[in-house]
């Protein structure tokens, strides 16, 4: 017989030995009878105000090495960081649906695990197949795939924090973590309120048609890519130069400039374009529970997520703006996720172009249309011809037919990628390379400068291009 709410449940959490296989796939709260009675009795808790919710968030918590107490749902809603999201919509639509799906937990994954790809194991995992087979290099790809219901209730179970990092998996490598948005040093009112209108969407429109698949594609780092970049005779893509946002591009594959822990700081308050991207798309958040750190040669792709909500600015400046409008028509796009170099470093070094155009490749993998921008230019500090070379080789050796790029700092003296594409488009891939390790080739390691000088060089006509 179960305990009433004058008596709490202290949950009996599996240890390492009752699960000993914690750090290779995700273990639910409804796997453990004690910890699942906790979980129940917590969420079924009565839900008349919101603050309700400050209540569950506080009583997950003090499971925590370090318990913390929410005030978000007594504070935000009626002050200025509410901002223009409807908090009384939420608590009519939003919060039955997110207490209906956290509860859904032991039905939906009756007799489904969810396993967590881990580094390398994109071609060493059991259950990875191969998509390429290339000179003896393989490509392997492992794949998990959800549906948007399942995805709503790891979603709604990391808001209230009672799914918990695994055993055996770092800290850096579980960051699906949103009730940190709500509780404790890094809670963010605007990423918060995002994230939030996810759950209200659902309750107001459902979930539709549709499942989310989880993609981690790569080969060994010790053995050759599956192509030859100097051999390629391939033509260069189309390279269309465009404005606005790139999330409303009508390509079928999106690039998402990535940390190579996927989703980056969005739990922390980050505003950069992998946290606004994922904010607006709560399902790509899923992707930080079931992949860990990407390595050189990997990549993350996501198919089927979702946009939810409107945002504007960017940094400081980022808002919630309402919800999505369904400007992009079709079916959501494919999000790449691939992780820069860093600049400042050794980057014009051969391999550390190699690293970067590799993993784009591998990224760009089966497109005829993507939509990318100044990949790695923000924090990471590259150089933004540079990327957009690197990226212009990848996907033209992918086969893709046109590349939109979004120069989002269009009208800058400090990059030329429209006079770049025209001076150099008639060009191989392998002509291409073979120019931009002539360019490079004496700048080594990381002499920024003097490269910057060539690439207007080249956009003025200063500098001969091959024929």
């Amino acid at each position: 017989m179960r305990p009433s709410h004058d008596q709490p449940l202290t949950p009996s959490l599996p240890t390492e030995a009752d699960a000993p296989d914690r750090g290779t796939r995700l273990v639910l709260p409804c796997e453990n009878p004690d910890e699942w009675a906790f979980v129940e009795e917590v969420l079924r808790g009565p839900v008349t105000v919101l603050a309700d919710l400050d209540t569950m968030l506080t009583r997950f918590a003090t499971l925590d090495s370090e318990p913390r107490r929410c005030t978000f749902f007594a504070e935000v809603p009626t002050s200025e960081e509410a901002g223009e999201f409807d908090f009384d919509g939420f608590l009519a639509c939003g919060v039955p649906l997110l207490l209906t799906v956290a509860l859904e937990m032991p039905t939906l994954f009756t007799g489904t695990e969810v396993p967590i790809g881990k580094t390398y194991s994109s071609w060493t995992a059991e259950g990875s197949v191969c998509t390429a087979d290339v000179a003896g290099t393989k490509l392997g790809q492992l794949t998990l795939t959800l549906s948007r219901r399942q995805c709503a209730c790891l979603l709604a179970h990391s808001f209230f924090g009672s799914l918990k990092r695994p055993d055996g998996v770092q800290p850096n490598d579980f960051r699906f973590t949103c009730a940190d948005l709500f509780i404790g040093t890094a809670r963010s009112p605007n990423s918060a309120t995002t994230f939030l209108n996810y759950f209200l969407m659902l309750g107001r429109h459902g979930f539709g048609e549709g499942d989310v698949s989880f993609e981690r594609l790569g080969y060994p780092k010790h053995l050759p890519p599956p192509w030859h970049w100097e051999a390629s005779e391939r033509p260069l893509c189309r390279v269309h130069v465009a404005d606005g946002n790139l999330e409303d591009c009508e390509a079928t594959l999106h690039a998402e400039f990535a940390n190579a822990f996927i989703g980056g700081g969005v739990m922390t308050g980050d505003f950069a374009m992998e946290e606004i991207l994922f904010l607006n798309k709560p399902e790509l958040m899923v992707a930080m529970a079931v992949h860990n750190r990407m390595a050189d040669t990997e990549v993350i792709r996501v198919h089927g997520a979702r946009q939810y909500s409107l945002v504007r600015g960017y940094g400081s400046s980022f808002a919630f703006a309402g919800a999505y409008d369904g400007r992009r028509a079709g079916a959501p796009p494919t999000v790449c996720a691939i992780d820069a170099i860093r600049g400042g470093g050794p980057a014009m070094t051969e391999s550390a172009l190699l690293r970067d155009m590799n993993k784009a490749r591998i990224a760009f993998e089966g497109v005829q249309e993507l939509a990318t921008g100044h990949w790695g230019c923000g924090a990471f500090g590259n150089n933004h011809d540079l990327m957009f070379l690197k990226q212009w080789l990848a996907a033209s050796e992918a086969g893709c037919s046109v590349m939109h790029y979004y120069d989002f700092a269009r009208g800058s003296a400090s990059h030329n990628v429209v006079p770049l594409s025209r001076k150099l488009g008639g060009l191989t891939v392998g002509q291409l390379w073979a120019f931009v390790r002539e360019v490079t080739g004496d700048l080594q390691p990381a002499n920024v400068a003097t490269f910057s000088v060539r690439m207007r060089e080249i956009a003025t006509g200063k500098r001969r291009v091959p024929a």
